[in-house]
């Protein structure tokens, strides 16, 4: 006599292969989130460099210093104390050391190239900082200084046009959908700008985000970046005289928590005449 599944399979049985199937659909589900799967890819080559430019936090340090003289007492100093690219809030009371605080770092801006094969090279370059503003005419010696020795020689033919970023702006941030819109994740601050050349027949909108989000939300910055740079070709196009660009670069910034630096994120994708978005490997 042959017996069916719920007659020879016991209920805990059943319990754990539901389990089991629910875990398994949970980590596919996560591990598209991560890899941003399926994601069209160009045919294109490229290549690209970025080095980014931070300041410290000294917003707590007033706060810090008045709470050293209510603990320590008047005869307590402070100072900041820089050693191995890390820099420390010290109290001291006489010659000893009573406490210390690690500042944290931010990222303002970014500094970089993007080649794509036999098409272009665009040198770019980013600033959210007011007293350290872009100034367009030095971007590309300074791309040229910062990577001559790691960028292959091609990347860095930029020729003789004139190099100026356009339409910059902030954008407004986007919707982001399950799961991010369910977390603490949130854009802290963003800025785009459409590089071009007098005369070039391409060009590449570049864009840098800066986001508060717990570590967990970190592990989905691909797809981050390709929600944000879609939404950024948007706002690009809805600008008077501004066109679909060719191309377009996310740097993506993960807010520190503490003293931690900032995690950073770089995505560079070729926009299509239907303006989707085809990620360079």
């Amino acid at each position: 006599m042959a017996l069916s599944l719920s007659q020879s399979v016991t209920p805990v049985l059943k319990k754990v292969i539901v389990a089991a199937a629910l875990c398994g659909a949970a980590a596919i589900s996560v591990a598209l989130l991560v890899t941003d799967w399926p994601v069209p890819h160009t045919r294109r080559t490229g290549y690209f460099d970025v080095t980014t430019s931070e300041k410290a936090d000294l917003s707590h340090i007033d706060e810090w210093n008045r709470a050293a003289k209510a603990k320590y007492g008047p005869d307590a100093s402070t100072f900041a104390s820089m050693s191995s690219h890390k820099l420390t809030w010290v109290a001291r009371v006489g010659d000893k050391v009573v406490e210390t605080r690690p500042f944290g770092f931010s990222v303002y801006g970014f500094l970089g190239v993007f080649m794509v094969s036999n098409v272009e090279s665009f040198p770019f370059e980013l600033s959210i900082e007011p007293k350290d503003p872009v100034k367009p005419d030095k971007t590309v010696d300074k791309v040229k200084a910062s990577f001559a020795k790691t960028a292959p020689a091609e990347a860095l033919e930029f020729g003789n046009r004139d190099w100026r970023p356009a339409h910059c702006h902030s954008p407004k941030p986007p919707e982001f959908g399950f799961p991010l819109y369910a977390s603490d994740f949130r854009v802290d601050t963003s800025s785009i700008c459409l590089m071009q050349s007098d005369g070039g027949p391409h060009t590449a909108l570049v864009g840098f985000a800066r986001v508060d989000a717990s570590f967990w939300v970190r592990l989905f910055s691909r797809k981050v970046c390709r929600i944000l740079a879609a939404s950024w070709v948007e706002s690009m196009i809805s600008q008077p005289d501004a066109k679909r660009p060719d191309y377009v670069a996310c740097m993506l910034a993960t807010k520190a928590r503490g003293s931690e630096r900032e995690v950073i994120a770089a995505r560079f994708f070729e926009v299509r005449d239907d303006k989707t978005l085809a990620v360079f490997d």
